[in-house]
């Protein structure tokens, strides 16, 4: 496997993208596709933190981008993959790690997530680490 750019972050946002919402859920098939391409877990986060803030600069809306909250859900997801070898989907995942579909699940881990250090770069959570 050769490592992601935004060129291919941008072609797997619009694969899993449905209708004009780009909610929770395609957040998430968005970061599986990136687990499914990317070198690494490494290539994977970098790439995502650069689609999506790319993405919410051009869309004119540069504070939804969090780099945290961008890390967590690819770690998660990471950690879902290489626990759960039967687990090849998000789908499955999701039947797995009901609370996968908790878009709030970051807030169990930081006590302000959305802190602007938070949505500039990686922050360690202070209130429960990752698993």
């Amino acid at each position: 496997m050769t490592g992601l750019d935004l060129g291919d972050g941008l072609r797997l946002l619009n694969e899993v993208k449905t209708g004009d919402h780009f909610g929770h859920e395609s957040h998430l098939r968005f970061a599986w596709a990136l687990l499914d391409e990317a070198s690494s877990v490494d290539n994977a986060e970098d790439v995502a933190n650069l689609t999506i803030r790319h993405v919410a600069e051009v869309g004119g809306n540069p504070g939804k981008y969090n780099c945290t909250a961008t890390i967590f859900w690819i770690r998660l997801l990471a950690h879902v993959r290489v626990s759960n070898k039967g687990v090849t989907t998000l789908d499955e995942a999701l039947e797995a790690w009901p609370d996968l579909r908790d878009p709030l699940l970051p807030n169990r881990h930081w006590s302000n997530v959305n802190s602007a250090e938070a949505k500039q770069h990686w922050v360690e959570p202070d209130l429960l680490p990752l698993p």
